[in-house]
């Protein structure tokens, strides 16, 4: 694949963008404080040559009635064939909104969600029925919440968007706000004018109800999309195992990841694990070395580690649940 040599303004776009990647054209240009017509070029040149592949609104599902888990699956006996049909099995099974293939201690990585523990259930035990003799082992873990952090790596001047998703169950949206989520979480960028004709709406009512939804916390955010292979970067998340934490410690270690600037996600988990923390990295080394730095700073909290590098990934699609 032919990579994308980002420059500083690509940099400073894609910080700016990651966690309010509705701005306008003007306000980007305003904020950078560089010329209209040489943002758009610089933007449209993003989306062109597929470095930004998407812009899209971070819906914080548990806001609109789910419960949110992960599921980690070691392999046996599958090759490259099986492994695609699996993949693309998992992508058309209605709670999982997100998949990746591994390299490391894990093959495959699922998140999903659910109403009940008996919906979750129901979709462990199809794959299992379907695949299961090719599953050495799984780890099925709850996610009562976590953080998706805009990128620090590009541009440490510009200011990171940090959104917390998840906590108690609710569900107070109806189905006008379902439509709107539709669009904003397939392209947030979507103009207000074009979802108030397709819903049939006033724009004036349209604007009121994002506004309403980002109070809400059901919007947390406007995130983009990034094609890693085109800037030469690498995805890689790490499977923290704790020890004699308390609520400040942990604390403590959440906020200092959440300043790292190759962190872009930290995860609270219950189950086999504690904790993920997931890095965008120019190799395993930096990921590497930037975990056991981590490991060191916290040698009284963190006990152990293993680690993935994603080397396929799809989602995350909130089509099915809104």
């Amino acid at each position: 694949m032919k990579q994308y040599l980002l420059k500083e303004m690509d940099n400073r776009i894609i910080s700016l963008l990651d966690g309010q990647s509705r701005l306008s054209i003007n306000k980007i240009a305003g904020k950078l404080r560089c010329s209209k017509d040489g943002v758009n070029y610089k933007f449209k040149k993003l989306i062109e040559t597929g470095v930004i592949t998407r812009c899209f609104a971070e819906i914080d599902i548990s806001k609109i009635g789910y419960m949110i888990g992960k599921v980690a699956m070691q392999f046996q006996n599958v090759d490259d064939k099986l492994a695609t049909e699996i993949f693309n099995y998992l992508k058309d099974i209605q709670p999982i909104p997100w998949i990746a293939f591994c390299s490391g201690r894990w093959d495959c990585i699922f998140g999903f969600f659910v109403k009940d523990i008996y919906e979750m259930q129901t979709m462990l035990n199809d794959i299992s029925e379907r695949y299961g003799k090719f599953i050495l082992s799984k780890e099925v873990l709850m996610e009562p919440e976590y953080y998706i952090v805009g990128r620090g790596y590009l541009n440490l001047k510009e200011h990171r968007i940090i959104a917390k998703v998840g906590g108690r169950i609710e569900n107070n949206i109806d189905e006008l706000d379902k439509k709107i989520l539709y669009f904003l979480s397939n392209n947030c960028r979507t103009p207000i004018l074009e979802i108030a004709i397709k819903t049939k709406q006033s724009s004036g009512t349209i604007i009121n109800r994002i506004r309403n939804l980002e109070k809400k916390g059901v919007i947390r955010g406007y995130f983009i999309g990034l094609n890693l292979e085109k800037i030469d970067m690498e995805y890689c998340k790490a499977f923290v195992y704790l020890q004699n934490t308390t609520k400040d410690e942990l604390q403590r270690l959440v906020n200092y990841c959440l300043t790292h600037p190759n962190v872009i996600a930290i995860s609270s988990m219950v189950g086999r694990w504690e904790m993920e923390i997931e890095m965008e990295v120019k190799n395993f080394d930096e990921f590497y070395k930037n975990m056991n730095n981590i490991k060191t700073k916290f040698k009284n909290i963190i006990r152990s580690y293993e680690a993935v590098t994603i080397t396929k990934e799809y989602g995350r699609d909130y089509n099915k649940f809104i």
